[in-house]
């Protein structure tokens, strides 16, 4: 483990892939990485790149990539796309569509699986973005994998909110409800080449104006990423919006809430290792297990005995 994270200081690829894959699956020195590399994080911002399927995230993002690198920025790329049903894995879509990036030293994209995991997000997307961030990349975009509204997850980990829409999705209330709205700090209407893409911009006016009180108020962009039309306005729509959470002290606000739930995260994550290392091999535990499963002990029940013996053992070990 030092090994690979003396390569990620060094800027070794192969090494942040490593460190990426063995935090992913779940590796018992997971917990250890994130300890060491944790004073190397805290420089980089991050995109969030949401909304519902077909309405062009990955082509967008793609031409966020080239506008960046066109201003000497290096790019960490998180794509979250489907997982199969059989393996497990990501369906790498978005990796084809943007293989060019593979012969830029300045671009790292990964594919991420959702796992099952709801919120279009995978389940260590926080540690992975940290890993981006101290390997030295400037801007992270994460691209989720378009499930609709429980994309709200995002807000968690973007700096940035960017929700994208297309003309013809039908009834864009439903499209975009206001669990997404809500979270958006740029909205962009997508392929605005095509019929009707005033009148969904005129929805999201509509309903932003239903939208709390907010410092901020979303820009709404017009965009043909296709075409790359648009792109350069995004990105100015971007950079105000970083210009005013500096300004406001809302990033320091942010910095301070990812902090607290990275920290209840490793909390979860020590509390489930040593319960399934080593409590759940108490005698005690076993029995008690054997008897839900074979004399019918009410589970829940048994969840409050099992937790009884958890905080006594602790207590006796911290005497």
């Amino acid at each position: 483990m030092e090994k690979l994270i003396e390569g990620l200081i060094q800027k070794d690829r192969i090494a942040l892939s490593k460190l990426i894959t063995m935090v992913e699956n779940d590796s018992p020195k997971s917990l250890d990485i994130m300890k060491a590399i944790y004073p190397l994080t805290g420089k980089a911002y991050v995109l969030g790149v949401t909304g519902p399927p077909g309405a062009g995230k990955s082509t967008l993002v793609d031409k966020l990539i080239r506008n960046f690198r066109s201003k000497d920025y290096s790019v960490g790329v998180l794509c979250v796309d489907p997982s199969s049903i059989f393996s497990g894995g990501a369906f790498l879509g978005d990796r084809v569509r943007m293989e060019w990036a593979y012969q830029d030293d300045g671009v790292y994209l990964r594919s991420l699986a959702t796992r099952g995991a709801l919120g279009g997000l995978a389940p260590r997307l926080s540690e992975i973005i940290k890993l981006m961030d101290a390997f030295g990349q400037e801007v992270i975009i994460v691209e989720t994998v378009g499930v609709g509204q429980i994309e709200a997850d995002i807000i968690r980990y973007a700096d940035t909110k960017i929700v994208v829409s297309v003309p013809g999705l039908g009834d864009q209330m439903q499209a975009l409800k206001a669990g997404i709205l809500e979270i958006a700090d740029v909205l962009v209407v997508n392929k605005a080449d095509l019929p009707g893409a005033r009148e969904v911009v005129d929805d999201l006016q509509m309903m932003l104006y239903l939208r709390k009180d907010s410092d901020w108020t979303p820009e709404i962009v017009l965009t043909e990423a296709l075409n790359d039309r648009g792109i350069s306005d995004l990105d100015a729509a971007i950079q105000r919006h970083r210009t005013f959470l500096g300004q406001s002290g809302l990033k320091e606000q942010q910095t301070h809430l990812q902090r607290k739930h990275a920290c209840y995260g490793a909390i979860e994550e020590r509390l489930k290792n040593y319960l399934r290392e080593s409590f759940l091999e108490v005698e005690e535990v076993k029995n008690i297990l054997v008897r839900v499963q074979e004399d019918g002990l009410n589970p829940y029940q048994a969840a409050d005995e099992i937790l009884q013996l958890f905080f006594t053992k602790t207590h006796e070990e911290g005497d």
